[in-house]
């Protein structure tokens, strides 16, 4: 091999590893599958189409629930299913391990490789600690039957008050018991709560452990509204920020589309990706 030939095949294998890294730095976002069902009926276009204007912004994946009807048809997008948010129906002995296998069972057909596991409200009058007991230990048989299949189970701090992960004490507890679970860091959920606890103060305690990050926004007058991404309340920037500095690469998913929804596709993504850039900068001391 001469000098040019040299010459040559050390600039492709430049141009290699650019492109590769280029395709790397890109960031992992993702929409709740209702993004795509709106943009389909308000811009009056089939399902395929509104998720080939999501990718073209930017977006590669969708959050879906395991039932719901078009599976079928998003996995027929460009868009990769990448999370179910599983309403586990846990206090349901005579329904619970069928739901769960069909839950499983979907996601390996669909190749989905996180779950995201809401457990059911606390009961009116029951035993909260009692009724924790079995969440937990039904949620250590799910994350392990799951494992099995080379899924990952996650639990986020979700909104609704009556449910064990709206407390972060219950939260800190799936983390410290069941090693292999993830967190699911929703930016916005803790404020809907309304009990004061900091999603920053969890997402320090559960840095390690964050496997997927939900992003929404609420203004400071009224914790269950939403505002468009970056204008509310919630400390989404600080959190992109703290996250993407700690090494954090995986899937950002925007979950609350604002009036038209690809217009506010467009500034939500927008947002997120400045976010991450100016992340690179070194830290002002």
């Amino acid at each position: 091999m001469n000098k040019t030939s040299n010459k040559i095949v050390l600039a492709l294998l430049a141009l290699i590893s650019f492109s590769f890294l280029a395709v790397a730095a890109e960031p992992n976002i993702s929409v709740f599958a209702n993004f795509v069902r709106r943009v389909s009926k308000e811009r009056n276009i089939s399902l395929g189409e509104a998720a080939e204007r999501l990718y073209a912004l930017g977006v590669r994946g969708v959050d879906a629930g395991p039932y719901e009807k078009d599976l079928d048809q998003l996995a027929a997008t460009p868009l990769k299913i990448i999370n179910f948010y599983y309403f586990a129906p846990m206090f349901d002995d005579s329904k619970f391990p069928e739901d769960a296998k069909r839950c499983l069972d979907l996601a390996v057909k669909y190749g989905v490789p996180r779950i995201m596991v809401i457990p059911p409200n606390f009961t009116a009058d029951g035993d909260e600690a009692a009724e924790f007991d079995i969440i937990l230990a039904k949620m250590k048989d799910f994350t392990a039957q799951a494992g099995k299949l080379g899924i990952k189970v996650t639990v986020e701090d979700f909104g609704g008050p009556q449910n064990a992960c709206s407390h972060t004490k219950y939260l800190r507890r799936f983390l410290d018991e069941i090693p292999e679970i993830g967190f699911a860091l929703d930016s916005g959920n803790l404020y809907y709560a309304g009990r004061g606890e900091s999603i920053l103060e969890l997402m320090e305690y559960a840095k390690d452990r964050v496997a997927h990050i939900h992003l929404k926004d609420q203004p400071k007058e009224n914790n269950r509204a939403y505002v468009t991404l970056g204008l509310g309340a919630v400390p989404n920037e600080a959190i992109v920020t703290a996250m993407a500095r700690a090494g954090y690469t995986g899937w950002y998913t925007l979950e609350n589309p604002v009036g038209d929804t690809y217009t506010d596709t467009v500034r939500q993504t927008a947002v997120l990706k400045s976010w991450l850039e100016a992340a690179k900068a070194p830290p002002t001391q």
